[in-house]
C-alpha cells in the first residue's frame, strides 16, 4: 500500500466524524481480538468510523501478546492500525509507515503476526479483507516493477523533471487500472469496489463508471460510498457532451462580473487548469495559437484557475504565458465546505465533473457541451483541434 493511499484513508476516516449518520440501519457489532508474536508492543491504536458515522479513534493495552477490540459498525468498514509503546514519540510522518488498514466486518476476527511487521500481519475472520488481498496480489508484481520509479518521483524537486518522471509511471498505473477494473467487474457486490471507486472516477470512462455502478446491489447503492458514486456520475453527466452547459455566474480575477450566459452566440471553451499544473502550462502555447486563430470568427474562452487559495499564482502564471488574451477566473473552491463533505454550488469543479486538469470543454452557440478534451472522460488535444477545424473551417 502507497503512503499516498494511507494519508487518503486517514483523510477519508476523518471526514465521516462530519458526515451525516446513516439511517434506518441496525448497528452490528465487531470483535477484533489480536494473537501476535515476535517483538512485544504496549498498544494498538485504531481509527474507524462507527455506526453513527462518526470517527472513532481508541487505543487498548496488549497484554501478554492478547488484544481484544470492539465497537458498532452497520457494514465493513476501513480501519487504520498501528502499534506502539508507551515511551515511544511517533511522528505525524511516522505515523505513514506504522499504520496498515484492514477491513473491519461485524462479528469476530483474528488478527495475527509480528507487530513490527505490518506488512505480514494476517486478518481473518472478514471477507471483505479477504476480497482486498486478492486485488493487493493482483497488482503487486506490477507495483514493485514501478516501485523505483516512484522513489525517484519522491526524491526529485524540480517541476519538469518530475512531470518526466510521472509520465514514465504512467504504463504501470495504465496496468494497474486494466486489473482492477477487472476485479471490479468480477466483485460487484465487495465493498472493496465501492471503497476504491474513488479513487478511479478520474481515471475511468463514463460508460465504465456507470456499469460499476450498475453492477451495485442495493446496499453498496443506499451506502455512503454508493451514493458519492451516484452523485459522482450525475455531475460528470452534467459536464458530458450532449448536455446544457450549467450557468454560472461570478467575478473575474480583475473584479469584473461574468456569466457563462453572456457567450450565448459562440463556441466557448471552458480551460480547467492551475499555476502549479505543469501539462496546463505546457498547453498555453498550444491554446493562443487556437484563440488567435478563431477568436475573429465567434470564438472565446474562459480560464477557470485551480487557484482559488493564492490567486496570486494565477495572475502571475497568466502573465508569465501570455494567456491574458482571454477571461480568467477562479474554480470558486471553498475548503471548509470541501473538508466537510458539504456541497457548494459555487465550485465548478463540481458543477462540471472535474476531477483532473488540465480538462477542457467546448461549449457551442446554443449553450450545448460538444467536446470534452483531457481528461478521461473525453477525447484528446488532438481531437479538440479536429473539432474547431470542422467548426471553423466548413
Amino acid at each position: 500500500m502507497t503512503t499516498q493511499r494511507i494519508i487518503y484513508l486517514i483523510a477519508a476516516l476523518m471526514l465521516f466524524q462530519t458526515s451525516f449518520a446513516q439511517t434506518a440501519k441496525t448497528d452490528k457489532q465487531f470483535i477484533l481480538k489480536g494473537k501476535l508474536n515476535g517483538t512485544p508492543k504496549d498498544s494498538v491504536l485504531i481509527y474507524y468510523a462507527n455506526s453513527a458515522g462518526k470517527y472513532v479513534q481508541e487505543a487498548k493495552a496488549i497484554s501478554n501478546n492478547e488484544f481484544t477490540i470492539s465497537g458498532n459498525i452497520n457494514h465493513p468498514t476501513n480501519s487504520m492500525l498501528m502499534f506502539k509503546n508507551k515511551s515511544e514519540i511517533i511522528s505525524r510522518e511516522d505515523q505513514q509507515y506504522r499504520m496498515r488498514s484492514f477491513y473491519l466486518e461485524p462479528g469476530l476476527m483474528m488478527l495475527t503476526g509480528d507487530p513490527t511487521k505490518m506488512n505480514e500481519l494476517s486478518l481473518t475472520g472478514s471477507k471483505t479483507q479477504t476480497e482486498n488481498n486478492e486485488l493487493i496480489s493482483k497488482t503487486a508484481s506490477i507495483r514493485e516493477e514501478m516501485k523505483p520509479i516512484e522513489d525517484a518521483l519522491m526524491k526529485e524537486t524540480d517541476h519538469d523533471k518530475s512531470s518526466e518522471i510521472r509520465d514514465k509511471l504512467e504504463p504501470y498505473n495504465q496496468r494497474i487500472k486494466k486489473v482492477t477494473y477487472q476485479f471490479f467487474l468480477d466483485h460487484p457486490n465487495s465493498y472493496v469496489t465501492s471503497d476504491m471507486m474513488k479513487y478511479y472516477v478520474s481515471q475511468m470512462k463514463l460508460d465504465s463508471i456507470k456499469r460499476i455502478y450498475n453492477n451495485f446491489n442495493q446496499e453498496l447503492k443506499e451506502n455512503d460510498n454508493g451514493k458519492e458514486l451516484a452523485n459522482e456520475i450525475m455531475k460528470l453527466e452534467a459536464g458530458s457532451p450532449g448536455r446544457m452547459a450549467p450557468n454560472f455566474t461570478t467575478v473575474d480575477l480583475d473584479g469584473k462580473p461574468l456569466s457563462l450566459s453572456d457567450f450565448k452566440g459562440k463556441y466557448v471553451i471552458l480551460d480547467f487548469w492551475a499555476s502549479w499544473c505543469v501539462p496546463c502550462r505546457k498547453g498555453n502555447p498550444h491554446m493562443i495559437v487556437l484563440y488567435n486563430k478563431y477568436s475573429s470568427k465567434g470564438f472565446d474562452m474562459i480560464g477557470i484557475s485551480d487557484d482559488d487559495r493564492k490567486p496570486e499564482l494565477a495572475k502571475a502564471a497568466i502573465a508569465k504565458d501570455g494567456v491574458g488574451i482571454w477571461h480568467h477566473i477562479l474554480r470558486g473552491l471553498n475548503m471548509d465546505l470541501a473538508m466537510k463533505h458539504l456541497p457548494n454550488p459555487k465550485d465548478l469543479d463540481e458543477k462540471y465533473g472535474i476531477h483532473s486538469i488540465p480538462t477542457k470543454i467546448l461549449i457551442d452557440p446554443s449553450g450545448k457541451i460538444i467536446g470534452r478534451y483531457g481528461d478521461s472522460i473525453g477525447g484528446s488535444d488532438e481531437d479538440l483541434d479536429k473539432m474547431l477545424e470542422s467548426i471553423f473551417n466548413k
